[in-house]
């Protein structure tokens, strides 16, 4: 007598997509982007002072990603000239979003059918005296195929001019990430993070920067982020 042995039906789950770079979050609390650095940093600037630039013309949305590069460039060592105060130093950013396209593995909701053949043994005395038998059955795996599946990639660009230097730049980096669920304003402020982060950085590098999002916050307002070190 042939035992029957029949597989239970498993459904094999694929990694969806991996964004780098942004780039993609790894999990709900964690932030990847990718910053590429040019400098040429002047000696002997901590303390002076640096205005942004058109602050004037900027529309609300505008206004609040200068804030969010606002609270980044305590790490220049420059201090906001305030009212007539002059500047040496002049700040601007550009920001931008780009849609893309990745392809990924979906399951179709068909299924393969292919037969089994294995050895197993019997419980507790075997099947008639023999402790092993020989098991025939089925298994079933989901078919799969490539979909095209969206994202945004999202950019920051900040750069820095120096008046003493006939408004030459001395300092400009430009931070990325993709997400496919979160929105520009959100994503922000892990670029302005990024930007400054080991500033003013090693002319012509590319880096990436990893944060992990705080569970503390005050109620009603999104929790503070942390640059992950190593």
């Amino acid at each position: 007598m042939r035992h029957l042995q029949v597989p239970r039906i498993r459904n094999l789950v694929l990694a969806g997509l991996f964004l780098s770079g942004l780039s993609a979050c790894s999990t709900s609390s964690e932030f990847t982007t990718q910053v590429t650095s040019f400098q040429q940093w002047p000696a002997a600037v901590a303390g002076q002072h640096y205005r942004f630039v058109d602050s004037k013309q900027q529309n609300l949305e505008q206004a609040a990603y200068t804030g969010h590069i606002r609270n980044n460039m305590f790490r220049t060592g420059l201090t906001e000239a305030m009212g007539r105060q002059r500047a040496r130093f002049e700040v601007g950013f550009t920001t931008g979003t780009e849609v893309r396209q990745q392809m990924v593995q979906r399951e179709t909701g068909n299924y393969d059918l292919y037969p089994t053949l294995g050895l197993g043994m019997g419980f507790p005395y075997g099947y008639y005296g023999s402790p092993f038998y020989s098991s025939f059955g089925f298994a079933m795996t989901p078919r799969y195929q490539l979909v095209p599946v969206p994202y945004h990639r999202y950019s920051l660009t900040v750069y820095i001019r120096d008046r003493q230097q006939n408004g030459n730049e001395v300092f400009r980096a430009s931070a990325v990430a993709d997400s496919r669920e979160r929105s520009l304003p959100e994503v922000i402020p892990y670029l302005a993070a990024s930007v400054f982060d080991q500033f003013p950085g090693h002319n012509g590098q590319v880096r990436t920067v990893e944060f992990e999002r705080n569970k503390e916050g005050v109620a009603g307002m999104a929790p503070p982020i942390t640059v992950k070190k190593p």
